[in-house]
């Protein structure tokens, strides 16, 4: 891989280049305690989408770490970075080479069952996070260029417009690269009128209404990062391209969480615990957008 450029997008990574399975995880730890440690090795290697750990003992498939040749019981784990380049060097450097409470790691690539379908889009607050670090805080910017709302005549055309069926508002949103001059526009939709049109309460349908412009510019955000093409060089320099092709906007409910299927093994499904997680995301996200344009929650 040495010289050459890699490209990084804007979307959930799930390509077996970039998912590590990790195991030989000391059996005292804990899960929790356990991901701590694997963030702070791996994260040094470059940006970590995710780490899953999986107990064996607690976890419906506990047959799966035997057929991979790892512990009989006990904690595995899912390390995805972002870069193919980072999960190299990462298992390069980490397998058999590195100890947790006297175990030595294990590490390899991840292997699918199915190619996996069309790529999943970032939720806005990881599309930030990826953002800062190849492009820096002060590399790029955003401004809405417009949120307004949708024409009733348009929500009954579902085959012209891409928008969900009933949506209240449409905003345009602008990304821009500051280093290059390179910008990108995106589209997001919010709220169901539907909704709005059911409620009674004026003091809820204020708040429905700051809640649909809210989700219409992260959805717009989300989309134009979409766009965004990483070129990233050995030096550590990072050049940008905007895709230019066209991408449906996103709709309100189209970012869900798939499995990945790892050989004989399952990559876990998100539980109760990584609602917690995109709960989170969503606070952050509302943080952001109130950051970034004040005039969303205003009538």
């Amino acid at each position: 891989m040495a010289g050459r450029v890699e490209l990084i997008e804007f979307v959930r990574p799930e390509s077996n280049d970039v998912n590590l399975y990790i195991t030989g995880i000391s059996k005292k730890l804990d899960a929790e305690q356990a991901e701590i440690k694997l963030r702070g090795i791996f994260s040094r290697f470059g940006l970590i989408y995710e780490v899953q750990v999986v107990d064996t003992l607690s976890s419906e498939n506990v047959e799966g770490p035997q057929f991979l040749g790892g512990n009989t019981g006990g904690l595995y784990a899912f390390v995805k970075f972002y870069s193919a380049k980072a999960a190299l060097r990462a298992k390069e450097e980490v397998n058999g080479k590195w100890l947790i409470d006297g175990n030595i790691l294990k590490v390899q690539f991840a292997s699918r069952k199915k190619p996996s379908g069309v790529p999943s889009p970032l939720y806005m607050a990881k599309c930030v996070e990826l953002a800062h670090y190849y492009l820096g805080f002060n590399g790029w910017s955003t401004s809405v260029i417009s949120i307004t709302p949708v024409p009733v005549d348009a929500t009954h055309s579902p085959q012209s417009n891409p928008a969900p069926s009933h949506p209240m508002y449409r905003c345009i949103v602008r990304l821009e690269i500051k280093d290059s001059s390179t910008y990108c526009d995106g589209i997001g939709y919010g709220g169901d009128r539907y909704v709005l049109e059911k409620e009674k309460d004026p003091a809820k349908r204020v708040e429905l209404i700051g809640i649909a412009k809210k989700i219409a510019h992260r959805h717009a955000l989300e989309n134009a990062f979409r766009r965004v093409i990483l070129m990233v060089f050995d030096n550590g320099k990072v050049a940008v391209e905007i895709n230019q092709m066209d991408i449906m906007d996103l709709e309100m409910n189209c970012v869900t969480e798939n499995v990945v299927h790892v050989n004989v093994i399952e990559e876990p499904e998100h539980d109760d615990d990584d609602d917690d997680d995109d709960d989170d995301d969503d606070d952050d996200d509302d943080d952001m957008i109130a950051a970034l344009e004040d005039f969303v929650n205003e009538m």
